[in-house]
């Protein structure tokens, strides 16, 4: 198992919570299948999981976008799927024209929905995005989520370096950063409830792609982070 990067013992400090609340409510998000679902090769989520990394692999974010979204529908147990349909439409949204805007609101729904589940690429996603948009609030308060999410630490993962975590930190003065810490510590996650796939959705599985719209996107819910934007970050988010 790859090792952790070691963080500057300054770094640490800022961002280890003084309590466990914040640790324990991740924790229970590693005791779920941290696994992102295989591809069999038959129906259902896997299926549209797996058909959205080959399009990624040939390129086409677009294509890729609308499978992971297919994915999606399915609910819990593919939040890897939510993470990559949220990434994916940063990625178009980022490519402009006149549907910009629809894919930025998208992405932020799939990685905020995703992030508030406790995955944790998506949280190190919204922490970059976030940042890169100068929304430093924001930034802070994923990069807290993710820099304390137990499955990633126990897992020995590293989406975030060292001198990013430093520029984040340091972006909001001292008392707004204790503001935001005493948010991050009543964190709880927010499981995504297996869903039902719409008609669309099951066209595409089937690879009868001329019947499927664009949208994919399950029924809304109330982001708790104000809407903004990034560009997928690549690697394997698990």
């Amino acid at each position: 198992m790859r090792r952790p990067a070691l963080l500057r013992e300054d770094v640490k400090m800022r961002y280890s919570l003084p309590v466990l609340a914040l640790a324990l409510g991740l924790a229970a998000c590693g005791s779920t299948n941290d696994q992102a679902p295989a591809f069999r090769g038959g129906a259902g989520g896997d299926a549209a999981y797996g058909r959205g990394l080959q399009a990624l692999d040939d390129g086409n974010i677009g294509q890729a976008n609308e499978y992971f979204a297919c994915a999606a529908q399915f609910g819990g147990g593919y939040e890897v799927a939510w993470y990559y349909a949220g990434t994916t439409a940063l990625d178009l949204a980022e490519a402009g024209g006149p549907e910009a805007e629809a894919y930025r609101e998208e992405g932020v729904y799939y990685l905020t929905t995703s992030g508030n589940a406790g995955w944790g690429a998506s949280q190190a996603a919204l922490a970059r995005y976030y940042h890169d948009r100068g929304n430093a609030q924001e930034a802070v308060y994923w990069t807290m989520l993710y820099t304390n999410n137990v499955r990633e630490m126990s897992l020995g993962l590293t989406r975030m370096g060292t001198g990013l975590i430093a520029d984040i930190r340091d972006s909001v003065p001292a008392e707004t950063f204790a503001e935001i810490q005493n948010r991050a510590v009543h964190f709880i996650p927010e499981a995504i409830p297996v869903g039902r796939p719409g008609e669309e959705c099951n066209a595409a599985i089937q690879g009868n792609r001329e019947t499927r719209s664009r949208r994919q996107r399950p029924a809304p819910q109330p982001p708790t982070s104000q809407p903004g934007s990034q560009r997928r970050q690549p690697g394997s988010p698990y």
